[in-house]
């Protein structure tokens, strides 16, 4: 077994030692509030809490098949027996070993959606997560993908984000650094043209073909990396490339899955 398991055996219940902040959660409805999230149990500390984690990819998934960007830009749905789910921090894939600065937003809904689609403001109703500066592991080599790790960013800098089905069943991330160091996985396919996409939507069927990772609580999905840095400044036609993913790990807790 590596350190990047991808099957149910990465999804183990580990205790996480760093000290967390208050939680934060987004707008998941619309309404103009901040939603309310599930109470924390009565053995959880602020500095201990039980998290499950998720990686994208493991072993040779590490060293195939990648591409570098400023950022990415994906989208995170609950399977159907999930009623409610906290993203409770991220670590990241990076070709570095130097510090560099970080981003993580998000928003409810997709990524994809915009109010004007001829000027597109893909950063609008983005809520910041988390931002600061970590230290990148380095690329994996064949030989050492039992031992590379991706860039850890603490708990404690990381608001947890509440995904409840009542009310939303998918989330919109942007990660980002200031620099062309975050590692991006292709699509098996051609992996160049926007296509399926904006079918990310209600057909399962479209859905499928578009998940880059998946577990028993959520679905991970290709979305387009950006090639420069703020999103603000990107230009669609030149600074996205569609159908990419994510490389990292995803901490998490969710509620009994029925």
């Amino acid at each position: 077994e590596t350190i990047f398991q991808v099957r149910s055996d990465d999804l183990d219940t580990v205790m996480s030692e760093r000290t967390r902040p208050q939680d934060a959660t987004i707008d998941v409805d619309g309404d103009g509030q901040k939603d309310a999230d599930e109470p924390e149990s009565p053995q959880e500390s602020e500095s201990t809490i039980s998290l499950s984690s998720f990686a994208t990819a493991s072993g040779v998934d590490l060293t195939l098949g990648l591409n570098k960007a400023y950022g990415i830009l994906f989208n995170l749905k609950l399977n159907p027996d999930v009623s409610s789910l906290s993203i409770a921090g991220m670590d990241l894939y990076l070709d570095t070993t130097s510090h560099v600065h970080y981003e993580v937003w998000a928003k409810p809904g997709l990524w994809q959606t915009v109010d004007d689609e001829a000027n597109p403001n893909y950063m609008k109703d983005f809520y910041p997560v988390s931002h600061g500066t970590i230290q990148g592991k380095g690329l994996c080599t064949p030989t050492s993908t039992k031992t590379c790790d991706f860039a850890t960013i603490p708990i404690r800098d990381f608001q947890k984000v509440a995904m409840l089905a009542a009310n939303i069943k998918r989330l919109a991330v942007y990660v980002t650094l200031d620099s062309d160091d975050l590692i991006v996985k292709d699509h098996p396919g051609d992996g160049s043209e926007e296509g399926d996409l904006f079918n990310d939507g209600e057909d399962e069927a479209m859905d499928h073909s578009l998940v880059q990772a998946s577990n028993p609580a959520f679905r991970v999905f290709y979305g387009a990396s950006v090639l420069t840095y703020p999103l603000q400044v990107a230009d669609p036609a030149t600074d996205f490339r569609y159908n990419k993913g994510f490389l990292g790990r995803i901490w998490y807790r969710d509620s009994a899955i029925v």
